[in-house]
């Protein structure tokens, strides 16, 4: 996925904390658009793009100034109201151009955010960047999960839900030392969970880099800086199973050159 979708901050300690919804501070005075609380429990959650105009991804979009375009990713989160604090939306979408240079004006992906509403059988999103007021249709099928699609830019999106806010998430720690015990600075991670989600970062001076995600298996792989080698024995990518319990701590030896 695109490093703008993977909504993780590192911090000072290493740790990268999945958004799944954009926080708007202070108090929001479009009172009369509401959901109902049902309505938003039931819908709310963390939606992954799976098609582009009936198309599973990555899609190819018409090429713009000689360039072939194509989708490679996108995700919504869809909340429910907070204190002072309206229903949200937000969503992001990577087209990925086939082209160098890339000319300015082709159209690389774009996002949006915004408070969310029902109209009958549909959704009514208003942006609060610029793209006026739009409805996406909401599919509720039973036994499956709420389906959200829009048209942007004369293209439909339809994007899945893969996660609600109350599903179980644990935390996992990876370290990584060299052969003298020594910490690794700058080891490149990627996370893929077990809902399809996908996070990453990169170590800080304790070598230690932290996450959290939903519970079940995790995938890691990982980059070495220059000057270090994987050893022989470690795998890479490797598995571990997020719990609910205590955070789970995992160290990887490499070698220095």
């Amino acid at each position: 996925m695109n490093s703008r979708l993977r909504l993780f901050s590192p911090r000072a300690a290493g740790f990268g904390t999945l958004t799944f919804a954009l926080s708007v501070a202070g108090t929001l005075s479009c009172n009369n658009f509401v959901a109902s609380r049902d309505a938003q429990e039931r819908i709310s959650g963390v939606y992954v793009l799976d098609r582009v105009d009936g198309v599973q991804i990555p899609a190819p979009l018409a090429p713009q100034e000689g360039c072939n375009r194509t989708v490679r990713d996108g995700i919504m989160t869809i909340s429910a109201a907070g204190r002072d604090v309206q229903p949200m939306y937000d969503w992001s979408i990577a087209i990925v151009p086939d082209c160098e240079p890339i000319p300015p004006s082709v159209d690389q992906g774009t996002d949006d955010v915004g408070m969310w509403n029902f109209s009958s059988d549909d959704l009514s999103l208003k942006s609060m960047k610029g793209l006026g007021a739009y409805s996406a249709t909401l599919d509720e099928a039973s036994g499956s999960p709420p389906i959200v699609t829009f048209v942007y830019a004369g293209n439909s999106y339809r994007f899945t839900r893969v996660m609600r806010f109350d599903d179980p998430q644990g935390v996992v720690y990876v370290k990584f030392v060299d052969q003298f015990g020594q910490p690794v600075t700058g080891v490149i991670l990627k996370f893929v969970f077990a809902n399809g989600l996908q996070g990453g970062g990169q170590t800080p001076a304790t070598g230690e880099y932290g996450t959290g995600g939903i519970v079940g298996e995790c995938t890691i792989s990982f980059t070495p800086p220059a000057g270090y080698a994987v050893q022989a024995s470690q795998s890479n990518p490797f598995t571990v199973s997020i719990t609910e319990g205590p955070a789970l701590h995992v160290q990887v030896a490499l070698t220095k050159t």
